[in-house]
C-alpha cells in the first residue's frame, strides 16, 4: 500500500466501484465530462462558493485588539457580534438628564369655589345697580362712588353711562368663568414643556399649557375676549379692570410635587445605549466619536472575556482556518451528491445552477442576519430546500440543507438552537415537497412551514427566556419567510428547468396529461401505438415504484418514447390492424432503416415541442442499440452470397444511462413479446419475461444503467402479475375461435 492509495480510494467513482470484479451490480459508467477536466467544474464551484461566503458573511464573532481610537478614521466597519450595552458620555447623560427635566410637565393643584366667589361678587354688583336703577345720573354716580372708592371716576362714569348693563354684566361673568374653568395659574415655572398636569382631587389629568392662563395675563385676556363680545375696546378695557381683582388663580403650583417629578425623570434616563446584534458600531471611513470610541472599548473587553479577541498574528490563521471548514463542508456535500447523483457533479449546468443557488441563499442569510428587524428566522433556508428538492430532488435537498444551515452559522454568535430550527425548517421543507403530485400542496407545504416557524419562534423564547414586545414582530416573520419561500421558488422553477435540463414533478405531471397536443395526435393517428405506450407506462411506473426510481418520470417517458413512429404509423405492427404488411415490399435492410428512422424523427419531434431533456432520452434508449432481429434474419436467409452486417440492423443507441429508461426498455420489450404469445399464460409469461432480461444482460445493454441484479429481480417480479392481468383468459362465446399470433414485433 501506497501513500498515494488513500486518496486515490477517496477520489474514486462510484461507478469505478461498480465496476470492480466481483461486485453484483451492473457497471454504470456514463459518459461525461473528459477525465482529464472530470474536477474541474466542482472545483470551480468550490472556489466561487467559498469566495462569496466570505465576502457576503464576514467573520464577527471575533474582532481584532487593534482597535481604532477617538479621531482616527475607521480603516474597516465593525458591526456588534451580539446584543451589548455600553455607557454613555458623562457630559451626554448630564445633557440629556437637562432636557429630560425641561420637558417634565409641572404639577398644579385645581383649587375649588373660585367661580361661586366670582359670581356672588358680580351678583352684588348686579343688584347694586337694581338698587339705584331709579336715581338721576349724578345721583347714581355718587352712589358708586361712596360704595367704591377704589374706582376711578372715569369707570364709574362708563358703568352709569351703559345702555344696557344687564347684558354686559353678563358677558363679563361668562368670560371670567370661561377663564376658571380652563384654569388661572399663580406661577408657571421655566422649561419646555408643553403640557401641565393637574391634580384635582383624588385624579390627576393632563392639560395643554396653551388652555392655562397666567394671573398677570387675566385682565388682557378679559379685554380680548370682551371685544370679540361685540363690545367697544374702552367698554372692554373698563370691564377687564373691574373683573380683575374679583379673578384668582385657581391652578396653584406644586413646588414639592413638582421637584419630586422632575428628580424621577431625570434619574430615569439610560446611561448606557443599546447595540443590538449586526448594529454599525462605527463605518469604515468615518472618523471615530468619543462616544464610539467608549462603545469600541467595552466591546472589546466584553470579547476579552469570552476569549472572541483576534491579535494582528491571527487574522491570516483564522481566515484560513475557515477557508479549510468551509471547503470540507463543501466537499464533503459534493462527495455525497457524487455518491447518489452521479451526473449532478459531472454536469457543468447542473453544478453551475447549484453553486447559483447557493450564492442566493447565502447572500439572502447575510442581508436577514445584519438587520436586526429580520433576524435568524428571515434566513431564506426553505427557499433553498424548496428549490433543489423540486430541481434535484430530495436525495440532493437534504445534504444541501444540512450545507447551509452549517454554511450560516459562519455569519454571527448564532446561538445552536437557531441552527436547529434551520435545520428543523429546511429538513420539513424538503419533506414536504420531495412527493409533490399536484400543485395544491404548495399550499399544504406553506402553511405546514408558517406554523411550524410560529412554534419555533415560541419554544425558542420559552427556553431562552426572552420573551418580550418583539415576540408578536418575530412570530410575523417567522410565519411570512416560508410564505415568500415557497411562493418564490415555484415562481422560478418553470425558468430554471430548462436551463439545466431538469424536470420537476410539476413539469411532468403537465406532460403526463392525455390531452397534450402530441398525445391526442398519437391517439388519432397510431392508435395502435397510443395503447401500447399507455399498457408500457403503466408496468414502467409500477416497476420504477417496486425500486425507487423516479416512476413518474417513467410513466411520461413511456407515454413519449414512441412519438417517432407518428412520421409512418403504418410501417409499425400495432398500427397495421391485420392489414397488409408494407415490409413486404421492402429489402430488410431498407425495413431496419424505417423502423429505426422513428427514434431521429422522435427526437426531432420531442425538441419541437420543446419536451425535457429527461423525456427526449426515452426515445433513444428505450431501443439502446439492440439488433432488429426479424429483419436480420430475414436479411440473413435472402441475402445469398452477399454479405449482412449485424450493425445495419442496429439502433443507433446509446443504451440506457439511466436506471428509469433502463426500466421503460424492459417494460417495452416484455410488453411486446407477451403480446405475441398465442396463449398467454402465468407460467409462459414468467419465462417470456425471464428469458428478455437475460438477453438484455447478456447482450450488455444494461451495463451503462446503474441497475443492480436485486433490481433486475424486483423488476422482474413486478412484470409478471401486470401482465398476467392485462393477458387474463376469456370466456369463449359460441362461434369464436381462437387466433395465434405467430409474428414477431417490429420495434
Amino acid at each position: 500500500m501506497t501513500w498515494w492509495d488513500p486518496i486515490r480510494w477517496l477520489t474514486r467513482s462510484p461507478r469505478e466501484e461498480r465496476a470492480k470484479p466481483g461486485r453484483k451490480t451492473l457497471a454504470a459508467g456514463a459518459p461525461g465530462v473528459s477525465s482529464r477536466y472530470v474536477w474541474a467544474w466542482p472545483t470551480g464551484a468550490l472556489v466561487i462558493t467559498i469566495v462569496w461566503h466570505l465576502l457576503s458573511l464576514p467573520v464577527t464573532q471575533r474582532v481584532s485588539s487593534d482597535l481604532p481610537v477617538v479621531g482616527e478614521v475607521a480603516e474597516e466597519e465593525v458591526r456588534a457580534p451580539f446584543d451589548f450595552t455600553a455607557p454613555l458620555l458623562d457630559r451626554d447623560i448630564e445633557m440629556r438628564q437637562l432636557q429630560q427635566v425641561l420637558v417634565e410637565p409641572p404639577v398644579m393643584e385645581r383649587s375649588v369655589g373660585q367661580q361661586e366667589v366670582l359670581r356672588e361678587k358680580l351678583a352684588n354688583i348686579s343688584d347694586e345697580w337694581r338698587e339705584i336703577g331709579g336715581m338721576t345720573r349724578n345721583e347714581r354716580l355718587g352712589v358708586l362712588a361712596l360704595r367704591h372708592p377704589d374706582q376711578g371716576t372715569g369707570d364709574l362714569q362708563r358703568l352709569v353711562d351703559l345702555p344696557d348693563s344687564t347684558d354686559f354684566f353678563r358677558q363679563v361673568e361668562a368670560v371670567a368663568v370661561d377663564l376658571l374653568l380652563s384654569g388661572v395659574a399663580d406661577e408657571l415655572p421655566p422649561g419646555n414643556y408643553r403640557k401641565v398636569r393637574v391634580l384635582d382631587g383624588g385624579s390627576e389629568t393632563t392639560v395643554d399649557l396653551e388652555t392655562l392662563v397666567h394671573q398677570e395675563q387675566v385682565q388682557e385676556t378679559v379685554a380680548a375676549r370682551l371685544v370679540a363680545a361685540g363690545f367697544d375696546p374702552d367698554t372692554a378695557a373698563w370691564g377687564a379692570r373691574l373683573v380683575r381683582p374679583m379673578v384668582s388663580p385657581n391652578m396653584i403650583f406644586s413646588p414639592e410635587t413638582t421637584r419630586a417629578r422632575r428628580l424621577a425623570a431625570r434619574q430615569s434616563v439610560a446611561v448606557e445605549r443599546e447595540y443590538l446584534r449586526g448594529e454599525r458600531i462605527v463605518d469604515r471611513g468615518k472618523r471615530v466619536s468619543e462616544q464610539d470610541a467608549l462603545a469600541l472599548g467595552t466591546l472589546h473587553a466584553m470579547l476579552v472575556s469570552r476569549g472572541s479577541v483576534e491579535g494582528a498574528g491571527d487574522v491570516f490563521g483564522r481566515s484560513a482556518a475557515r477557508v479549510i471548514m468551509v471547503a470540507m463542508l463543501i466537499v464533503l456535500f459534493g462527495w455525497v451528491a457524487h455518491l447518489f447523483v452521479p451526473a449532478l457533479v459531472s454536469d457543468p449546468r447542473k453544478l453551475t445552477c447549484l453553486t447559483v443557488i447557493f450564492s442566493l441563499y447565502i447572500f439572502g442569510a447575510a442581508f436577514a442576519l445584519n438587520r436586526p428587524d429580520l433576524g435568524v428566522f428571515a434566513v431564506p433556508i426553505t427557499w433553498l430546500g424548496v428549490l433543489i428538492t423540486a430541481l434535484f430532488r430530495d436525495r440532493v435537498g437534504y445534504p444541501a440543507v444540512i450545507l447551509a444551515a452549517a454554511l450560516g452559522a459562519f455569519s454571527m454568535v448564532i446561538e445552536p438552537l437557531h441552527v436547529v430550527a434551520w435545520l428543523v425548517l429546511g429538513l420539513a421543507s424538503v419533506t414536504l415537497v420531495r412527493r409533490i403530485r399536484q400543485r395544491d400542496q404548495f399550499y399544504q407545504a406553506i402553511a405546514v412551514l408558517a406554523g411550524l416557524g410560529v412554534l419555533l419562534v415560541g419554544l425558542l423564547d420559552l427556553i431562552s427566556g426572552e420573551m418580550d414586545a418583539q415576540i408578536w414582530h418575530r412570530l410575523l416573520v417567522a410565519c411570512l419567510t416560508p410564505m415568500a419561500s415557497v411562493a418564490l421558488a415555484l415562481f422560478l422553477l418553470p425558468m430554471v428547468e430548462p436551463l439545466v435540463s431538469v424536470s420537476s414533478d410539476l413539469t411532468l405531471l403537465e406532460l403526463s396529461d392525455l390531452n397534450h397536443p402530441l398525445l391526442k395526435r398519437m391517439a388519432l393517428q397510431c392508435q395502435g401505438t397510443f395503447h401500447h405506450s399507455q399498457v408500457v407506462g403503466q408496468l414502467a411506473e409500477h416497476a420504477a415504484r417496486t425500486i425507487g426510481a423516479n416512476s413518474l418520470l417513467t410513466r411520461v417517458g413511456a407515454l413519449f418514447h414512441d412519438i417517432g413512429k407518428m412520421a409512418k404509423p403504418e410501417y409499425f405492427v400495432e398500427n397495421q390492424g391485420g392489414g397488409r404488411n408494407k415490409h413486404d415490399e421492402l429489402s430488410p435492410s431498407m425495413s431496419a432503416l424505417v423502423v429505426a428512422a422513428h427514434v431521429k424523427e422522435g427526437i426531432e419531434l420531442g425538441r419541437k415541442w420543446r419536451l425535457p431533456q429527461a423525456v427526449i432520452d426515452f426515445i433513444p434508449e428505450h431501443h439502446g442499440t439492440n439488433v432488429m432481429k426479424f429483419f436480420y434474419h430475414k436479411a440473413l436467409e435472402s441475402g445469398g452470397n452477399e454479405t449482412v452486417k449485424v450493425d445495419d440492423f442496429r439502433y443507433p443507441g446509446p443504451k440506457p444511462q439511466s436506471r428509469e429508461t433502463a426500466i421503460m426498455m424492459l417494460a417495452d420489450a416484455v410488453e411486446a413479446a407477451t403480446r405475441s404469445l398465442a396463449k398467454p399464460t402465468p407460467g409462459r409469461i414468467r419465462e417470456m419475461v425471464k428469458q428478455i432480461f437475460d438477453e438484455r444482460m447478456l447482450s450488455g445493454e444494461l451495463d451503462q444503467c446503474g441497475l443492480t441484479l436485486r433490481d433486475l429481480s424486483e423488476i422482474r417480479e413486478s412484470f409478471i402479475p401486470l401482465l398476467t392481468s392485462i393477458h387474463h383468459s376469456r370466456i369463449a362465446y359460441p362461434g369464436q375461435r381462437e387466433h395465434a399470433a405467430t409474428k414477431d414485433v417490429l420495434a
